[in-house]
């Protein structure tokens, strides 16, 4: 009794502990501001190294080498190249080897007048080994379809990721140019401040001597407050635009020091545009996020075709080899043991065909077609937004061209305006309204002329981004492909064989 009951117990442990499992402590790691800065001190910064002015293609550089976000598409390519290369394994034989080994024991002891052939005790010990290779001949096409569709993913993951590098560098160029716009504004500031202060001073000058009122110098030290609080507002916005130009570089924040100047702003408005329809094609050559829409239309349209693979047979070619072997030990019986080997060999064809189950296979063919017929159509979505974005960009740059032209013509004429109104409300000839209105028509000119230039510079980046043209060199390095020559050139036809003559034999 006792024992039994230590049994039940002991197997009672022993199962709680099988059935749950086992856990591993939780691990520290990337759970500390430490431990995420170990991992940033092992990004490329090495061109960087002494640099004191840091150029929209060093910032470009240093984001395709860096940003996790675009390194990390590396990886999704990978897995849809290798999801491609398993497919292709459908083409070669499957080879199994099997083998057991085991013993089994009866105990007939308490047993009363058994019948003939039933043994007292039994003890059988059994081994074998196997080796079997079974060949897909034919399934209706559902393996040249999987590959195709494979095939076309992986095409599909590459353009996603030319289409990531797109966008890094247009969101690159959009910070840089914001940290540009913020140092202008600052300068333009804290020019304004100058402005004020000196004009403060020579107020207060005079309104000692009683040449004008405490209005005045009043007047000075609030329009020097606005502009101190412009200075502030101005380094607020360079400080998160560096935040975001840091980030999409790869940095962590510090890692962009405040003193390393970026290149000098350029009021240039002579930028010549080609003929709209010119960009149009190229974007409809380039733009990597259509051709992510037209591999899915690809997909859709294979995983069509494949459906109809459940109306055809499906066959399969076999081939095996396998030996037993057994040796039985007895108790009370007329032989005291026994043993065999045994060996077998086998092939055959074998085929099954699917005659009814529910129509699901006519559904599913449908549902399929309805999928193709949802990526056409997203495919037209993705062309005419494309369109959009390169008329939008295309307009956007003649704009900002413009504006540029006419804020530095004007520009002249403000100054001189300012200045010669200074003069004269110092003079005696002008009231200190029309001395702050040509003040506040210089800053105003002058903050317009930096943001159209900056607004020049974005546009023509968004004009490159729309229409793709294509880089100087990619920064980043290429996926590790390895050579499948044989394969690819079997896919090839498979692809021209089927995707060619499948639409009129399906329809």
């Amino acid at each position: 009794m006792v024992r039994n009951f230590l049994r039940n117990i002991l197997l009672f442990f022993i199962s709680g502990l099988l059935l749950s499992g086992c856990t591993l402590p939780e691990s520290d790691q990337y759970r500390t501001m430490e431990s995420f800065q170990n991992r940033f001190q092992k990004r490329d910064f090495s061109h960087l190294t002494g640099v004191r002015i840091l150029t929209l293609e060093d910032a470009r550089k240093t984001a395709l080498l860096n940003n996790p976000d675009y390194l990390s598409a590396y990886y999704a390519v990978n897995s849809a190249k290798y999801r491609y290369y398993s497919s292709l394994g459908a083409y070669l034989p499957k080879l199994n080897v099997t083998a057991n080994v085991g013993q089994m024991i009866e105990n007939g002891s308490r047993l009363h007048n058994p019948p003939e052939g039933v043994e007292r005790y039994e003890n059988n010990f059994t081994g074998g080994a196997g080796i079997h290779a079974s060949y897909l001949i034919f399934d209706g096409f559902a393996r040249e379809f999987a590959a195709l569709i494979a095939r076309y993913d992986y095409r599909k993951n590459l353009a996603e990721d030319e289409n990531a590098r797109r966008l890094l560098i247009r969101a690159v160029s959009y910070a840089y140019y914001d940290v540009i716009l913020a140092r202008e504004a600052e300068r333009i500031a804290r020019a304004d401040l100058s402005f004020q202060e000196s004009s403060l001073v020579q107020a207060e000058n005079r309104y000692r001597s009683g040449y004008v009122s405490k209005a005045a110098v009043l007047n000075f030290k609030i329009l020097a407050n606005y502009a101190r609080s412009a200075i502030s507002n101005a380094v607020y916005r360079g400080a998160v635009a560096r935040h975001a130009l840091a980030a999409l570089m790869g940095y962590v924040s510090e890692a962009l020091p405040d003193d390393m100047e970026l290149s000098p702003l350029e009021l240039n408005s002579d930028v010549t545009f080609s003929d709209l329809g010119l960009y149009l094609q190229m974007a409809v050559a380039n733009r990597p996020d259509l051709r992510v829409a037209g591999f899915l239309f690809d997909i859709a349209r294979n995983r069509h075709y494949a459906a109809y693979s459940g109306f055809f047979p499906e066959f399969h070619g076999y081939l095996g080899y396998g030996f037993l072997s057994g040796n039985s030990r007895y108790r009370d019986y007329r032989v005291k043991d026994s043993f065999y080997n045994r060996m077998t060999f086998h092939y055959g064809v074998s085929g099954e065909w699917n005659i009814f189950n529910g129509f699901s296979t006519w559904n599913l063919v449908r549902e399929r077609h309805s999928d193709e017929l949802f990526a056409l159509l997203q495919m037209d979505n993705t062309f005419l937004k494309v369109i959009n974005e390169v008329k939008d960009a295309y307009s956007n740059c003649s704009n900002a061209r413009e504006q540029v032209k006419l804020y530095r013509e004007m520009m002249e004429w403000v100054f001189e305006q300012r200045q010669l109104i200074q003069a004269e409300y110092w003079g005696g000839m002008e009231t200190i309204t029309r001395l702050n209105g040509a003040q506040s028509d210089l800053i105003t000119a002058e903050s317009r002329l930096a943001i159209a230039a900056v607004e020049l510079k974005k546009a023509i980046v968004q004009l490159n981004a729309a229409v793709n043209l294509p880089p100087e060199n990619d920064l980043r390095r290429t996926p590790d492909i390895f050579s499948v020559e044989i394969l690819n050139h079997l896919l090839d036809i498979l692809e021209k064989k089927y995707q060619g003559g499948t639409e009129c034999f399906f329809e």
